[in-house]
């Protein structure tokens, strides 16, 4: 299956971004009216949720557009603005679209990004600790994400609605975590009445989507995943699930992250402590620093670490932190870099520039493949 189409194979017209959507609405009829929409918000799992939704609707005949993290044209807004969302939904009307499917953020709902979008379909997928920088408190940031789903006449779908949904199939996608995202899709699939036909037959083979437990192979003997996990309860669930696998493998599991800057504090030991709960081998390292300073970030990282947990190094530049643990890599082992998953950018003091987990894992695979591959082996004598 295809990734959901770029925004930028759009013809989008732009609108004046100044003008803000309440403002815009009164005077034209917002292009929402003539669209399917459903919007997909939570703490984790929205970009999943929506990206197979939007594959079982091109599978059945219909012309999505799945809007979000991977392809709002803004790496720091999930949700656009506004006059923005009204662009991308013109323009797809334009090109025939039928279904308009999006993410939508607390600070999207907050900031009124989505005010005046007629929704069909609301889903929440979870709501654990995010965005605190922003929201201040757990209390508010929860009750902004109910406020979204409370709001209009759109069918809502909630947690307790989709945990029970039936899944008949055994998906490719890894993880409890993703079973829900599963569950949550095929929830508002059937309410939609898509045929169970491509729900099954299009969720039971679809890969993730970029950077989500995506495996990185340059024909290593070890498995390499990169997952967008940045909250604890993200890491968590992706941590266990690599744990499994590395169980399986009987190999070790061997875990990369860091945390960003200039947001959410609090979260950092948490995210510590989940870690070293679970990994053999834990390297924590930059993630996105913006104006903050790296070493001061991963000290607060590491004073979550259990005391009795001494298998955890601090390395400062990501991409020397990936190739450290890609050299400590043994067969069957699994190595996860979490954190930066889809972004091929990194954030720092100094500036913004180009960055990819996938590409330095590849790069440092290959590297370390090279070397073991020229180490001369003794050769044994018989008489």
């Amino acid at each position: 299956m295809g990734a959901p189409q770029s925004s930028t194979e759009l013809n989008v017209t732009e609108l004046p971004v100044q003008v803000p959507a309440p403002v815009i609405a009164p005077l034209c009829a917002h292009p929402s009216q003539d669209l399917y929409v459903i919007g997909v918000t939570g703490t984790n799992g929205k970009t999943t949720v929506a990206y197979l939704i939007g594959e079982v609707l091109k599978a059945a005949g219909h012309k999505p557009f799945v809007l979000g993290t991977l392809n709002s044209g803004n790496r720091d807004l999930s949700t656009p603005e506004g006059p923005d969302i009204i662009n991308f939904m013109r323009a797809h009307l334009k090109n025939g679209g039928t279904h308009f499917v999006m993410e939508v953020t607390s600070e999207g709902i907050d900031q009124d990004r989505v005010d005046g979008v007629e929704f069909d379909v609301k889903i929440l997928t979870n709501i654990t600790r995010d965005h605190l920088d922003y929201h201040k408190t757990f209390q508010n940031y929860e009750s902004t994400k109910l406020r979204f789903m409370d709001a209009g006449l759109a069918h809502k779908i909630y947690p307790k609605s989709f945990h029970d949904t039936a899944i008949d199939f055994v998906p490719q996608l890894l993880g409890d975590f993703n079973y829900l995202n599963i569950q949550a899709a095929a929830c508002a699939l059937r309410y939609m009445g898509v045929e169970e036909t491509y729900i099954h037959n299009t969720l039971s083979t679809c890969r993730p989507p970029r950077g989500r437990m995506e495996g990185v192979e340059k024909g290593q003997s070890y498995l390499v995943l990169v997952d967008y996990a940045h909250t604890p309860d993200g890491l968590e669930s992706v941590l266990k699930t690599a744990k499994g696998l590395a169980k399986q493998r009987n190999g070790r599991l061997l875990v990369l992250f860091g945390c960003g800057g200039n947001r959410d504090r609090g979260k950092r030991p948490k995210m510590g402590k989940i870690a070293s709960e679970v990994a053999d081998l834990l390297v924590i390292t930059d993630d996105n620093p913006r104006s903050e300073s790296s070493q001061t970030i991963m000290d607060e990282i590491f004073s979550g670490v259990h005391l009795d947990f001494d298998a955890c190094v601090l390395i400062e530049n990501r991409r020397a932190a990936i190739e450290h643990i890609i050299k400590d890599a043994r067969p069957n082992d699994v190595v996860i870099l979490a954190g930066k998953g889809h972004e091929m950018h990194q954030i720092t003091n100094s500036g913004t520039f180009h960055f990819d987990d996938r590409e330095e894992a590849e790069n440092a695979i290959t590297l370390h493949l090279k070397i073991d591959s020229n180490i001369q082996r003794p050769i044994l004598i018989t008489n």
